[in-house]
């Protein structure tokens, strides 16, 4: 299952210099979510997905461009990453609240772990959520990772999820 991966209604595709705008606005959807207003700015956006381009070439995932395989419309990212820069592998994902609802980043995220343990030969993934969202516990939940703790990551306390293969 190399890259690009298909799922019924989806494309997940390595990300491009080409995906600046769309990774701009996933960013700052989220942060409106989260934090009640945009952040991120476009050199923000440049700096993290050139760091992600760098990892997909160095370690063979990265997180990537989602994509409704019916229209191409960007409505999200997926994939996988090192968790805080550590060694242990994380699935995160993030859809745009018009596309919330549709079962994507379940979708999405399964894929990823699948890829995951098929391709890169993985014993484990991980995955970290604020306790209060309740919609990406649910997620995690459906895409087969169990709860294992509370740890302290990426300037917060977190729910940790685990899958082993």
């Amino acid at each position: 299952m190399p890259l690009p991966l298909t799922t019924e209604r989806l494309l997940l595709r390595p990300a491009t210099l080409d995906d600046l705008e769309a990774w701009l606005a996933i960013s700052r959807d989220a942060e409106q979510v989260w934090w009640g207003e945009p952040r991120s700015t476009v050199d923000d956006a440049r700096a993290n997905l050139d760091k992600h381009l760098t990892s997909q070439e160095r370690h063979g995932f990265s997180l990537w461009p989602v994509e409704l395989r019916a229209t191409g419309d960007v409505v999200g990212l997926t994939g996988l990453q090192h968790l805080a820069d550590g060694p242990e592998i994380e699935v995160g994902y993030r859809v745009l609240r018009g596309h919330w609802g549709h079962g994507y980043a379940t979708e999405a995220a399964t894929a990823a772990i699948r890829f995951g343990f098929d391709e890169l030969g993985l014993d484990q993934v991980v995955a970290v959520t604020m306790p209060t969202n309740e919609a990406s516990r649910r997620v995690l939940e459906k895409c087969g990772l169990t709860f294992v703790g509370v740890m302290q990551v990426y300037g917060a306390a977190q729910v940790k999820y685990a899958l082993s293969r």
